[in-house]
């Protein structure tokens, strides 16, 4: 009598078993049907191919039907052959779960027979508890047990015989030619063999295209044949084309009917005059009509050659382009153009088409369009010449003696390399600077051009002194030159409130337009003074407290706005020409309004000062008097800006700078005697009221934190002034876009 722990083991095995033998029959039946179907699909093909006939199909049905028998037998055998007991089953079982540990193993090598009875040496305890251990396992791992045998493979199997099967009819039901094959091959038994009935042909029809033809030599031409009341396999064209041999080629089937067919033969290039005809087998030898293919010249262009000229401030060598056509070159280049044609040429044209040009550049500015040239001829040579002046594009026409006329004729392009303007770097200080009346300032310039320089100089002047000029090109038509230039302060005699201007002119060596010029902005050296003006007695008593102007490192906001203002007056200068008369005024205008600003400002600075303050002394008084010069040199420079006299009005902007600076450096001394005073200890009223008199001429000046540097702060008239200060910068952004522009636009190649 069984145990139960042993029949739930194994039915455990039995369910396994049952499992693996229906996913095994899975795949071994979809495996099958995937042969079968391909052998049904390469039997209809190969029966679709061959077209052998009811004999021949009979013979393919025989093979198909025996390679179906072989797989189904294979089938049958494979199904036979899988076949397994328990124990093999546990061994199978056991690989693939590890924590059994052999326990299912051992359990299935003791039968019922051994719990009843026993074994030797084996208790039926120990039978019966390695039963129960066993099936505590199998328990545990129940799924594991039941999901040992993997269903995907199967599954994949499956799923790749429907497919195929899926296919395999898609294709019979989509394909007649198919479909019928297969029908044959399923009984071709019931095929019928065609009757052998006696047929009469019509006459076999040959047309030639384009049959007898005029062309151009060196053109193509297409010889297309068409067959009337036959379709042979391949036909030739004869060509002749020295009047001796003949040689054949084989035309193409372009097209077939159940009763015609078309060929076509296609010569990319014919060079001689060509006889031709059409020959072939079918039911004898059949041959069209000779046809003749006549050629005839038109006038071409065989080669083109362009002897360039240069202009000589290129120092470009000259040189001569064979076989070309197109050409770029500087502007000014004298081209010699040299063609020869195919034959002799009666007249020939040089036609130009409008030079190609940037949708923002006036017309005004373009230089004259080309003219349409008369080429000289002698035989089949035309020559021609003509100078670069701009982009363009050529072309030649040419008529023979007979009338003929060149068509379509090539494009050449024409590229005007255009002189660009010099380029100027100033390396060294780069910006306006603070120097002290003993310093040594150093200059560096970097120049260059894409041909030479004929001008590069360096010109600096103390306002009210002769201009100093420096010439930094070393050789003639040199393309880059770094220059450096020391300037000894002392020697120019300069006291603190002076400043030194300075600029570089460049031109470039074009002989033909004119030297293209660049003069750069206007730089300033400003003189402060020196550390022993502002620590005469270093030794004395910490007094009274430095300013913002204590060290005269921090100019003033009228001070940076009289700058702005001559900077301005420079660029209008030397871009006057550049602009239209409206730009010009307008902008000389905004000049004019920010100088009258400035004046009215440092008008009310000294009004204020004198209503608020009693005392005075030697610099004070020489503050104001340099801020009045200052007064009256502003309004001689608003006048001369009213009347957009730009060059007159920057003499006195400049004087009243100056005056300005010097009005700072008063101050800046009057700082430096209250330091001595309070360092003493005494003169409390005195110092306070220079106290007093210094932080408020340095507010009105604008050298502390004031309305030009703030204009959110609270006060009166801060508006005004950073509206003016705000035009000033919006025309110095306007004038360096329009510099950036023109560069650009110069540099186009």
């Amino acid at each position: 009598m069984s145990t139960p722990t042993f029949d739930s083991l194994r039915q455990t095995l039995q369910h396994l078993r049952r499992r693996r033998s229906n996913l095994y029959l899975l795949k071994v039946s979809s495996l099958f049907v995937i042969a079968l179907a391909s052998l049904l699909l390469a039997s209809s093909l190969l029966g679709l191919w061959l077209d052998p006939g009811k004999t021949g199909s009979i013979g393919l049905f025989l093979i198909t039907s025996l390679c179906g028998i072989g797989l189904l037998a294979g089938f049958v055998v494979t199904l036979r052959r899988r076949h397994t007991d328990d124990r093999v089953l546990a061994h199978y079982v056991e690989d693939r779960i590890p924590d059994f540990e052999q326990r299912l193993l051992t359990s299935l090598e003791f039968t019922e027979e051994d719990l009843r009875n026993g074994r030797a040496g084996v208790s039926q305890q120990f039978i019966q508890q390695l039963w129960q251990d066993a099936q505590v396992h199998v328990q545990q791992q129940q799924h594991e047990v039941e999901t040992v045998t993997p269903a995907r493979e199967s599954w994949i199997s499956f799923a790749s015989a429907v497919a195929v099967v899926a296919m395999v009819v898609v294709l019979f039901v989509t394909s007649d030619s198919l479909l019928r094959s297969g029908a044959r091959l399923a009984w071709p038994f019931a095929i019928s063999e065609p009757l052998t009935v006696a047929e009469f042909f019509p006459d076999i029809e040959i047309s030639v295209e384009p049959g007898n033809i005029d062309m151009q030599r060196g053109d193509s031409v297409t010889i297309i044949a068409r067959v009337t009341n036959a379709t042979p396999d391949a036909i030739n064209l004869r060509l002749q084309d020295d009047n001796v041999n003949w040689r054949d080629v084989s035309m193409s089937r372009d097209g077939s009917g159940s009763d015609s067919a078309s060929y076509s033969y296609f010569i990319p290039a014919l060079d001689e005059e060509t006889t031709y005809y059409i020959a072939f087998n079918e039911r004898g030898e059949q041959s069209s009509p000779q046809y003749q293919i006549s050629l005839f010249d038109l006038p071409q262009i065989e080669q083109i050659d362009l002897a360039f000229d240069y202009p000589e401030y290129t120092q470009i060598e000259d040189i001569t382009e064979e076989d070309s056509g197109d050409m770029v070159v500087p502007e000014g280049t004298v081209v010699d153009l040299t063609i020869q044609f195919n034959k002799a040429i009666e007249t020939a044209l040089l036609e130009f088409e409008e030079s190609y040009r940037e949708e923002d550049e006036e017309a005004a500015n373009a230089p004259p369009a080309y003219e349409d040239l008369q080429l000289s001829l002698d035989g089949n040579i035309g020559t021609a010449r003509f100078t670069v002046t701009q982009d363009g594009v050529y072309r030649i026409q040419a008529t023979d003696f007979s009338g003929l006329e060149s068509q379509a004729p090539l494009d050449y392009f024409i590229r005007a390399i255009e002189d660009t303007p010099p380029e100027l770097a100033l390396q060294r200080p780069g910006r306006d600077q603070e120097v002290m009346p003993l310093e040594e300032v150093v200059l560096e310039v970097d120049a260059s051009d894409d041909y030479g320089l004929s001008e590069f100089t360096l010109n600096y002047s103390v306002v009210g002194s002769d201009e100093v000029e420096v010439d930094f090109l070393t050789e003639p038509n040199a393309r880059s030159i770094s220059g450096n230039e020391l300037i000894y302060l002392e020697d120019l005699g300069v006291e603190p409130g002076d400043f030194v201007s300075y600029f570089l002119t460049l031109a470039d060596n074009n002989t033909l337009a004119g030297p293209a010029e660049v003069i750069s902005d206007i730089y300033f050296l400003q003189i402060i003074p020196t550390d022993q003006e502002f620590r005469r007695n270093p030794a004395g008593g910490g007094g009274g407290g430095g300013g913002g102007g204590g060290q005269g490192g921090d100019s003033s906001a009228l001070v940076s706005v009289q700058k702005d203002i001559i900077a301005a007056t420079w660029k209008l200068r030397n871009r006057q020409s550049q602009v239209s008369p409206e730009e010009f005024s307008s902008d000389a205008e905004i000049i004019a309004e920010s100088q009258r600003e400035a004046t009215s400002r440092a008008r009310r600075s000294i009004d204020r000062l004198a209503e608020r303050l009693n005392f005075s002394d030697d610099t004070y008084d020489a503050a104001v008097e340099n801020l009045s010069l200052a007064i009256e040199q502003m309004n001689t420079a608003a006048g001369e800006l009213e009347q957009e006299q730009v060059t007159s009005a920057l003499q006195p902007e400049q004087l009243a700078l100056q005056y300005i600076l010097k009005a700072e450096a008063s101050i800046n001394r009057t700082n430096v005697s209250m330091q001595q005073q309070g360092g003493g200890g005494g003169g409390g009223g005195a110092q306070q009221e220079r106290e007093d008199l210094r932080e408020l001429f340095e507010m009105e000046m604008g050298q502390l934190e004031n309305r030009y540097e703030t204009p959110n702060s609270p006060g009166g008239g801060g508006g005004q002034n950073q509206e003016e200060v705000d035009k000033l910068e919006e025309l110095a952004r306007r004038q360096e876009g329009l510099t950036r522009a023109q560069r650009n636009l110069a540099r186009r190649e």
